[in-house]
C-alpha cells in the first residue's frame, strides 16, 4: 500500500483501480479510501446473471415479508 501511494504521490502512475488488497477488507483508515486517483471495486469472484435476479429478489422480498434475514446484504463496517 506504501509503495503505491508512493507511485500515486509522484505522479508515475495516475490512478489506480484496485480490488484485491493485503488485508481484507480494506481498513476503514487506509488512505486509499479518501484518494480521488483510487477506485475501489468490491472484491467479487464472478458476475450477476440477468436470469438470476428475478429469483434472489422474490426470495428476498419473501423474507423482508416474513421479517427474517435477507440474503446477500452488504455489511458497511466490513466496507463489502
Amino acid at each position: 500500500e506504501d509503495s503505491l501511494l508512493g507511485a500515486l504521490d509522484s505522479q508515475w502512475i495516475s490512478a489506480a483501480i484496485l480490488d484485491v488488497f493485503e488485508v481484507e477488507p480494506l481498513p476503514k483508515e487506509s488512505r486509499l479510501w479518501c484518494r480521488s486517483d483510487v477506485v475501489i471495486s468490491p472484491h467479487v469472484s464472478g458476475l450477476t446473471q440477468r436470469k438470476d435476479v428475478p429469483k434472489v429478489f422474490l426470495e428476498n422480498y419473501r423474507l423482508f415479508v416474513e421479517g427474517r434475514e435477507l440474503k446477500y446484504v452488504v455489511d458497511w463496517d466490513k466496507r463489502y
